[in-house]
């Protein structure tokens, strides 16, 4: 029964998340807002889950109590969105969003911790839960692009925050074991920077998995650029993150037989594929079409990136790497992808971010390419 408690706080957060993040960039924009200034405020998340996911770990190796944790932090994530509706001044914006951003850290560490305790402890796929996730977020993408046309673009906060209360009480009847999150960085550091392999995959997560974030910000803005609606907006969203789900469930026997280093670079290479086809601003229905080369370049992505840091990763470091590697990929290359896509947007065009998306990510093609032919070898790991 926790299988399923857990496979539906899953599936109400990030369908919480996909209600409020993809659109928040069209309720800046409806304000009146900059694109320098919605690029400013889309990069003050990131910064903060840097900041603060360690303290929420601390917190729950401190307490033992990381089902009340998660249960409070959903809690107080949907409440604070709520704040949103009440002001248009820009400095109290970012006040908010560092807020809502304070809280939302712990969601997604602690949720994860406690899946992956479960699965170790009574059997079973994490990715069997995490799934519902991925289902979540696609569908809720649509329908809160219906419902701004029906209403306005207000509307994702209520939907958020409702979701999210009902995913508190999910977590209340989550298991109560969970591991510990805390990982010594500081001693693990210095392990890692001597591994070339793992700094240059470093910085391939920072310029690619950066974009593929920054993207979930400025795709409805450029949809609506290019001639089509936010339901139309929604709509690719569903099929595009959608998508994501067969492929993140085939990757595994895809990596025993084409090799991790082979599928991330073509998981990279499709990526930029499609941020290069958006530059071109073609027709609503192309990008349509080329909406599945999210689910191939994200669904094998993750889970490879996943992998090839546990191989680069010496024992007794792989927690610290798993840290910093998301650090740098959902924290700093989010912020960074973030912050350059919108003073791009506000000074040429949304169409030259994803230019700017398209040529960053072949700079992480031709770092995988070099760790490829440098330092791993696909049939013992590191060589």
């Amino acid at each position: 029964m926790y299988a399923v408690y857990i496979s539906c706080y899953f599936l109400f957060v990030f369908f919480g998340f996909g209600a409020l993040f993809p659109m928040l960039g069209l309720h800046y924009e409806a304000m009146g807002l900059s694109g320098g200034q919605i690029g400013m405020l889309m990069s003050v998340a990131p910064v903060v889950a840097i900041l603060v996911q360690p303290l929420w770990g601390m917190i729950c190796d401190r307490t033992q109590k990381p089902k009340e944790v998660l249960t409070l932090a959903t809690l107080l994530t949907g409440v604070v969105a709520l704040l949103f509706l009440f002001t248009e001044w820009y400095l109290m914006l970012i006040v908010i969003v560092a807020l809502l951003s304070f809280f939302q850290s712990a969601i997604v560490p602690v949720s994860d911790s406690l899946a992956m305790n479960y699965v170790k402890q009574h059997g079973g796929e994490y990715g069997s839960l995490r799934l519902w996730g991925a289902v979540g977020f696609a569908v809720s993408v649509w329908v809160s692009g219906v419902m701004i046309e029906l209403t306005s673009t207000r509307i994702i906060f209520y939907i958020f925050a409702g979701v999210l209360v009902v995913a508190a009480w999910f977590a209340t009847r989550m298991p109560e074991e969970g591991q510990s999150l805390q990982v010594d960085i500081r001693s693990g550091l210095a392990k890692l920077v001597k591994l070339p392999a793992y700094v240059a995959f470093l910085v391939c997560t920072f310029l690619i998995f950066g974009t593929m974030n920054a993207n979930n910000f400025y795709f409805s803005l450029y949809y609506l650029s290019i001639g089509g609606t936010v339901a139309g907006a929604g709509l690719v969203f569903l099929l595009a993150a959608g998508s994501e789900a067969p492929f993140m469930k085939i990757a595994g026997k895809m990596m025993r037989r084409y090799g991790v280093m082979s599928l991330l670079i073509v998981a990279a290479v499709l990526s930029g594929a499609r941020w290069l086809v958006f530059y071109f601003e073609p027709s609503t229905w192309v990008v349509l079409a080329v909406s599945i080369l999210q689910g191939i370049s994200i669904g094998f992505f993750i889970p490879c990136a996943v992998h090839l840091v546990r191989e680069l990763a010496p024992d007794d470091v792989k927690v610290t790497a798993m840290s910093i590697y998301a650090s740098v990929g959902n924290g700093l290359g989010t912020m960074f992808c973030t912050f350059v896509g919108g003073w791009i947007y506000e000074y040429f065009s949304i169409a030259h971010t994803y230019l700017f998306f398209a040529a960053a990510t072949l700079v992480g093609v031709g770092l995988l390419i070099l760790i490829r032919v440098k330092w791993f070898d696909e049939q013992s790991g590191i060589s």
